[in-house]
């Protein structure tokens, strides 16, 4: 995934407009056990407040791990990847992406932890409510 869209807002880096998210040359890797595969090179683009855009690719060509990286789930090894202006480091409630593949809860927080997380990103409930109806639901595994 190395690619720009000429003369399309969302991926000319070159954009003067106020980007709602930009990637700035972001190149990603992953270990596994064999070897390290670099998942997208030096991409680059910018999606404006009323963009849509979509990521279109064969299998294995990096959609997903970039989709990551932009939740904040996967730190870039080169580039910056920037958010409302502002690095993305950590995953948030301000990003959501949904996958088809169940490897996104945060391996670092307990089962109740992970169920409360979206309950306390809606900001719909405190702390105390959220325990509650997590502890609700898990009861009934």
């Amino acid at each position: 995934m190395n690619a720009l869209l000429q003369g399309h807002a969302a991926s000319n880096p070159t954009s003067t407009g106020t980007a709602l998210l930009s990637v700035d040359n972001v190149s990603l890797e992953y270990r596994t056990p064999q070897r390290v595969v670099r998942a997208t090179h030096q991409v680059s683009f910018e999606v404006d407040p009323a963009d849509r855009f979509v990521l279109l690719g064969p299998s294995g060509c990096g959609k997903s791990t970039l989709l990551k990286a932009i939740g904040g789930f996967i730190t870039p090894c080169e580039g910056e990847i920037r958010l409302q202006g502002q690095t993305v480091s950590a995953p948030g409630p301000d990003r959501i992406v949904v996958f088809q593949e169940f490897d996104q809860l945060p391996p670092w927080k307990t089962v109740k932890q992970n169920v409360m997380f979206a309950l306390l990103a809606s900001g719909t409930l405190k702390r105390r409510e959220a325990e509650e109806r997590a502890l609700h639901y898990l009861d009934k595994v």
